[in-house]
């Protein structure tokens, strides 16, 4: 791609050209219904161009005769499975039948859509020789139509609602129909395996049987002082104490019903094994499907209803209790009002809402490499129906690597997808879009959750520094060979040690070519990327390596090396997310509180939805994300049980 859009300018910009194999396909141009065309006159012939989507280009292939478009093709392929990358037959049959670009996009796909739109629009003015123009949504925009005035088509009878069947929402559901509680579980896309639960890593427990197998047990009372230490007070300790003991329950859940765990080991020194992880006893991780499937074959089991594709729009108030929920069905765009006496809101925080997210962390790119169906929307419910947000707003940012979305192969995958990310998390000189230094770059190695990623937000956008011998020696011995193998460098020898970057010359021409990457001298590089003070900063830099003391943010000498020689690289990074935190504000049994700090009668709120669990910046133990949302659907499911029996 010969230019970067950034999701402000791709919400203005036509796509660029471009070719890529195509998979998704809608050819039938004479079905498409009689309507009045767009009068322009085209030139006859195959037509390719693409924009950027979530975590890939998506492309769009379209045939044209003089008069209209004669066949679509969208590839999304390398978008997000369960999400953009189920839309692309969709996506084109809808634009082969309006004969247009500016058509409806696909709830819960919108950045995809919008990829799809705009580069059809690029494919049309190509064959006509004319700009043609697109109308595009904005992530996570208001719904445009009046729900006041909606009469739904449906009205669903039940106990209990579970919005999002994400970590929070398939534990939550377990407890309530396991308690003899009808509970319909709702879940906004097309399976159980898109949510961030069902697809990261692993979640952060206390006192499982998969701790005490390994000798290894965390108690509740490490876990807590951990994670409630860290936040310094901010969260709710009542709170996050119940979630914390709930550790088994979890593990139960999934071990009970032919879902094996296992532990992982502490990557971070943190002086405990909190973190476990999804694993069949082959060791192959289980995700998506393979680990919600047999949870929600268990919900159904016990007479719960599960439902996908159904996107909650308002929650549903009786005098001051919240009595239900109005969704909208994905199938064919029906409303449907489903009568409960309890709702869990859990739908997954606002990675998929741009502006959200700029609104709380500035006018900046967020790469989110998660699941984009939760735009906000839960947390937005909640407010309307009388709720008051909690104090911290945090992100979880990417700890696996660098982030840049001129990268083509960028995605969940964002840790091997390109060698040249690497460079992020290896502890050398990292500079900001001035080139000045700006960080102990140590954190974003050792404390990459909690310290580094909070660092490289603040920055925005910042570059690492390498020379010949860095790039060569990474490539051939590791970073960790490169240092010295320093014996002091305990994330060095746990996460670094006998890692190669043994496709950095391809992956890094790549870059280069894309211009996320620049090469050459200091100056030339500082000129690709306007780093206007990017070679005194590697003077200083160097000055200090000599001394062997980092008198300026205090890094750890044995990662201290200076830069020489004749050829550089700089490498450009984004920030990128994994999910999202801040929101409602609750009591400990996960009630939604009023400004005045009464709980909403029937209205709880578990995940990363609930503001009063999670810490800005994010707690400093991997796996506390997912532990804390797992547990947080137990506690929620049972303070939604004791309001439901009375």
């Amino acid at each position: 791609m010969s230019k970067t859009l950034d999701r402000r300018g791709f919400l203005k910009a036509a796509a660029l050209a471009g070719a890529a194999g195509l998979a998704a396909r809608t050819s039938a141009a004479e079905s498409a219904p009689q309507q009045a065309l767009p009068q322009r006159v085209y030139k006859p012939g195959a037509y390719t161009a693409k924009a950027p989507g979530i975590s890939s280009d998506v492309t769009v292939r379209a045939v044209f005769d003089e008069r209209r478009i004669v066949d679509v093709l969208v590839d999304v392929s390398g978008e997000t499975k369960g999400i953009g990358a189920d839309i692309g037959d969709l996506m084109a049959k809808r634009m082969l039948d309006a004969q247009d670009c500016s058509v409806d996009g696909v709830s819960g796909a919108t950045v995809t859509s919008n990829a799809a739109r705009t580069a059809l629009a690029d494919c049309m003015s190509q064959a006509s020789g004319t700009t043609v123009t697109v109308k595009l949504e904005v992530d996570g925009a208001k719904i445009e139509e009046d729900l006041e005035k909606v009469v739904p088509q449906e009205v669903v009878k039940t106990e209990a609602v579970v919005l999002g069947c994400g970590a929070a929402g398939i534990e939550a559901a377990l407890v309530l129909q396991a308690a003899g509680v009808r509970t319909r579980l709702l879940e906004k896309g097309r399976s159980c395996g898109v949510s961030n639960g069902s697809q990261a890593g692993g979640p952060a427990l206390a006192q499982t049987r998969v701790q005490a197998a390994l000798n290894a047990t965390v108690s509740v009372k490490t876990l807590y002082e951990c994670q409630y230490g860290f936040s310094r007070g901010t969260v709710d300790g009542a709170l996050l104490r119940k979630c914390v003991s709930e550790g088994e329950r979890v593990v139960s859940s999934f071990m009970d019903n032919g879902v094996n765990m296992g532990l992982r080991r502490d990557a971070y020194g943190m002086g405990f094994r909190a973190r476990h992880n999804f694993a069949d006893k082959e060791g192959r991780q289980l995700r998506g499907v393979d680990r919600f499937g047999p949870l929600v074959k268990k919900f159904e089991a016990m007479g719960g209803v599960f439902e996908t594709e159904r996107e909650a729009v308002k929650l549903v108030k009786t005098g001051g209790a919240v009595t239900g929920v109005l969704v909208k069905r994905g199938e064919d765009g029906a409303y449907v009002r489903y009568d409960a006496k309890a709702v869990l809101v859990a739908t997954g925080g606002y990675a998929g809402n741009d502006a959200m997210i700029r609104e709380h962390f500035g006018d900046i790119n967020v790469m989110p490499l998660c699941n984009t169906l939760s735009n906000g929307a839960g947390f937005r419910m909640v407010m309307e129906a009388g709720g008051v947000p909690d104090r911290n707003w945090a992100l979880c940012c990417n700890e696996f690597g660098g982030a840049n979305r001129k990268c083509a192969k960028q995605g969940k995958a964002v840790v091997r997808s390109n060698d040249a990310l690497r460079f992020a998390i290896y502890g050398g000189l990292i500079v900001n879009a001035a080139g000045e230094r700006f960080m102990n770059e140590q954190y974003l190695s050792d404390r990459p959750l909690a310290l580094g990623g909070e660092m490289s937000l603040r920055a925005g956008r910042y570059y690492a520094v390498l020379d010949d011998e860095m790039f060569a020696r990474c490539r051939d011995e590791g970073i960790f060979a490169y240092y010295g193998s320093p014996k002091a460098w305990y994330v060095g020898e746990t996460g670094f040690a006998g890692e190669k970057l043994a496709k950095l010359d391809r992956d890094m021409a790549e870059a280069l070519e894309r211009k996320w990457a620049a090469s050459g001298t200091l100056a030339e590089c500082a000129r690709a990327f306007g780093l206007a003070h990017l070679e005194e900063t590697v003077e200083k830099y160097n000055a200090l390596c000599r001394k062997g003391e980092d008198d300026e943010f205090f890094k750890s000498g044995y990662l201290l090396k200076a830069l020489n020689g004749r050829k550089f690289w700089v490498v450009e990074y984004e920030p990128s997310i994994w999910c999202t935190f801040g929101g409602v504000k609750t009591d400990a049994h996960c009630r939604a509180l009023t400004p005045a700090l009464s709980p909403i009668p029937g209205l709880y709120v578990a995940g990363v939805d609930n503001g009063s669990l999670y810490a800005s910046p994010y707690y400093e133990n991997e796996g506390a994300a997912l532990g804390t949302a797992f547990t947080s659907g137990i506690v929620a499911g049972d303070a939604m049980v004791r309001y439901l029996k009375g």
